[in-house]
């Protein structure tokens, strides 16, 4: 699977920890659950993430879209710490999400849900060895985003 290190492309380590890669899967029909699980699997093993199975947590195109909008612009630990400036976060967000529509997109997060919109600490599914983490997935049948941004507090 060829993969293209999109966080570096952006200069996102400047204000994220973790990483965004966009990943060119070959040969799998994507439009099958257990598929876009096993792929996730092979990319987790790959970086030495725990991989979780069918543990993914779906969730809207447009819920989805803003939790990872939230993940780039404010820390995992201290939700209301600003890490990157509003308009930074939403061009490295539109940059992210360029070829990824609502209606061809699958969306997973090792996250139950958006901690910054529900104000509470909300559970999750650790990936990394971290206190936090955070995984936000977009998948069509051309490509991967897989992010995982992390932090400590």
């Amino acid at each position: 699977m060829k993969k293209r290190e999109i966080s570096d492309e952006l200069g996102m380590e400047e204000y994220v920890w973790g990483e965004a890669s966009i990943l060119f899967p070959e040969g799998l029909d994507l439009s099958v659950e257990k598929n876009r699980f096993q792929v996730l699997d092979e990319i987790c093993a790959s970086e030495d993430y725990t991989p979780l199975g069918d543990k993914w947590r779906s969730f809207s195109f447009s819920d989805c879209s803003e939790l990872l909008l939230n993940a780039i612009e404010f820390d995992i630990a201290y939700s209301s710490t600003r890490i990157t400036p509003p308009e930074i976060a939403q061009k490295f967000h539109q940059t992210l999400l360029e070829g990824f529509q609502e209606n061809n997109t699958y969306c997973y997060s090792n996250r139950s849900s958006n901690h910054w919109k529900s104000k509470n600490g909300g559970g999750w599914n650790p990936l990394t060895p971290h206190t936090f983490d955070i995984s936000i997935v977009f998948i069509n049948q051309e490509k991967i985003l897989f992010c995982c941004f992390i932090s400590e507090d």
